[in-house]
């Protein structure tokens, strides 16, 4: 059985279970926030799967610490997690994420990835992933980024006649659209709506942007 969830941060710890052979996906929207919001996703049962996706904007000075533990507790459960943050102005983000995995849940897999696309010299970003395995038959890894706009993609599209600020608007969309995958359209441009303060000259083209210049 398969279903979707958007999991908006609206309180402070928020719990899902995943149950046997359930194939959930979870997109949790970064919109506008600030304050500390905890995500637990519980494969409880065996061949249960989880894909939970997580974007978005921050601006001004928001500040926002999220945590998102994906815990396995049945055999053969599947979990991935990306979570891709832009960042403008002097906003800052704090991710913390977690894999664990039961000793009761071999043949279980993971991989976590937390991004951030760095837009100003005051945006700050720290990612914190970490693994707790008590099984021997899994596997389990973790990544995290975060860096400034790549001055060599800003530069390809300068040379096209593509105006700084659209373009740097253009990289942020592409940075993001791997985490978006699968999102309606209101909730697209709702998500990029910040990024219209100071780096929106001119419309562009959705599809357009994702073919324009790699992805991150």
């Amino acid at each position: 059985m398969s279903s979707a969830r958007i999991l908006k941060l609206d309180q402070p710890e928020t719990d899902v279970v995943v149950k046997r052979d359930e194939q959930l996906n979870v997109f949790i929207p970064i919109l506008g926030l600030d304050g500390e919001f905890k995500i637990r996703i519980v494969l409880a049962g065996e061949g249960a799967a989880a894909r939970i996706h997580g974007a978005g904007v921050l601006s001004g000075e928001q500040k926002l610490k999220l945590a998102v533990d994906t815990i396995h507790e049945a055999p053969n459960t599947t979990g991935s997690t990306l979570v891709k943050a832009v960042l403008k102005d002097a906003a800052n983000f704090e991710f913390f994420g977690m894999i664990k995995i039961l000793k009761a849940a071999q043949g279980s897999n993971d991989f976590l990835q937390q991004d951030s696309l760095l837009l100003s010299d005051e945006a700050s970003a720290n990612a914190v992933p970490g693994l707790e395995i008590e099984a021997n038959e899994v596997k389990a890894s973790h990544a995290a980024t975060a860096a400034p706009v790549n001055q060599e993609q800003l530069f390809y599209l300068r040379s096209r006649g593509i105006p700084e600020l659209v373009a740097t608007q253009m990289v942020a969309e592409a940075f993001l659209a791997p985490a978006m995958r699968g999102v309606d359209e209101q909730m697209h441009d709702k998500l990029l709506l910040p990024l219209q303060g100071g780096f929106r000259a001119a419309p562009i083209n959705r599809h357009a942007t994702q073919n324009a210049i790699p992805i991150l």
